[in-house]
C-alpha cells in the first residue's frame, strides 16, 4: 500500500486546496466497478494500525472534480458573465471531497461501532459481519426489497444527502454571489438548491455496482413532466427509510436477523467516530 502525506482538512486549507496531479483517465471506468473506493478508500485499524485512515488518490480526485465540472458547466456554463474559475474550482473540489470523505467515514463508523461492542462483551463480530457482507454481495437479492451490499448503499446515501440538503446547497450556490449578474446567480441557486445537482449525481451514482447504486431506495423519489414531455426526477430525504436501514445494519453487525418490525431497534449511527487521518496518495 502506498504511503501518503496528511491531507489538511482545516477550513482555510480546503479553501485553497488544488492538486497538480494529472487527471487519471482510468477513474470513471474504475468507479463503475468499485464505486467511490476507486478514488478514496478506508484502511482499517484492524488490518494495518500504522496506516489506519482514509486514502485519497490525487489523480483520481482530479478526474472526479473534472467530471463534476462537466456536469455543472453543461447546465450553468451559459450563466457565467464574469471570470469565476477560482470559485468554480473551489465548488468542484468541495463537492468531490465531501462525497468521498463522507462515504469513507461511514465505513470507519461501522468498523468503530463493531469494535466498541467487541470490547464491551468480548464477542467477535466484525470478521463474521464482513464474511456475511461478502457472501451476500455474491448472490442476487432474495426479495425485491433486499439490498446486495447494504453498507455501501448506506455509505453512498450518507454522502449523497448533502447534495439534496438545502442548507448545504445554499452555501455552495452563495459562493458565486457578488461575482455574477444577479440573474445568473439565481440560475446557480436554482441548480443546486432546486435539487437538479442532486438528480445529476444520483444518475451518475446509478452506474456504480449493485449495492452502491441502491442508496436511492432509502430516499423519496418524485417525478414531474416538464417542457417537451421531459420527465424530471427529484429526490428528497426519507428519515424513516434511512433509520430502518441503519437499524438493520446494526443488527447485521451483531449477526442477528432483523425482525419485520424495526420500531424498537437501536440506531447507533448518529455517533461521531473517533478521530482519524486522511492522506493524499499518488
Amino acid at each position: 500500500m502506498p504511503s501518503g502525506r496528511v491531507f489538511d482538512l482545516a477550513a482555510d486549507a480546503l479553501e485553497a486546496f488544488s492538486t497538480a496531479a494529472p487527471r487519471d483517465p482510468a477513474t470513471l471506468p474504475a468507479m463503475l466497478k468499485e464505486g467511490p473506493e476507486a478514488v478514496a478508500y478506508y484502511v482499517s485499524f484492524r488490518t494495518d494500525p500504522e496506516r489506519f485512515g482514509v486514502y485519497v488518490r490525487e489523480g483520481r480526485l482530479r478526474a472526479l472534480k473534472e467530471e463534476y465540472h462537466r456536469i455543472i458547466w453543461r447546465d450553468l456554463g451559459k450563466y457565467v458573465d464574469q471570470p469565476i474559475e477560482d470559485i468554480v474550482d473551489r465548488i468542484e473540489y468541495s463537492l468531490a471531497i465531501d462525497y468521498l470523505l463522507t462515504h469513507s467515514r461511514f465505513h470507519f463508523l461501522v468498523d468503530s461501532i463493531a469494535a466498541t461492542r467487541e470490547m464491551a462483551d468480548g464477542k467477535a463480530r466484525y470478521l463474521r459481519y464482513l464474511a456475511w457482507r461478502a457472501a451476500t454481495a455474491q448472490k442476487p437479492p432474495a426479495t425485491p426489497n433486499d439490498v446486495v451490499n447494504l453498507e455501501e448503499a448506506l455509505a453512498n446515501l450518507d454522502a449523497f444527502k448533502n447534495f439534496i440538503n438545502p442548507s448545504y446547497c445554499d452555501a455552495i450556490a452563495k459562493l458565486v454571489q457578488g461575482r455574477l449578474d444577479e440573474r445568473n446567480v439565481q440560475e446557480w441557486q436554482a441548480f443546486f438548491i432546486g435539487a437538479r445537482w442532486g438528480t445529476e449525481i444520483a444518475n451518475a451514482i446509478s452506474r456504480q455496482p449493485a449495492g452502491f447504486r441502491d442508496f436511492t431506495r432509502f430516499l423519496n423519489r418524485t417525478t414531474s413532466v416538464g417542457a417537451y414531455s421531459y420527465v424530471r426526477v427529484k429526490y428528497s430525504y426519507n428519515k424513516e427509510a434511512q433509520d430502518n436501514a441503519l437499524k438493520t445494519l446494526s443488527l447485521r453487525i451483531d449477526g442477528v436477523e432483523p425482525p419485520a418490525d424495526l420500531s424498537g431497534g437501536l440506531n447507533p449511527f448518529s455517533e461521531e467516530p473517533p478521530p482519524y487521518r486522511v492522506y493524499l496518495v499518488d
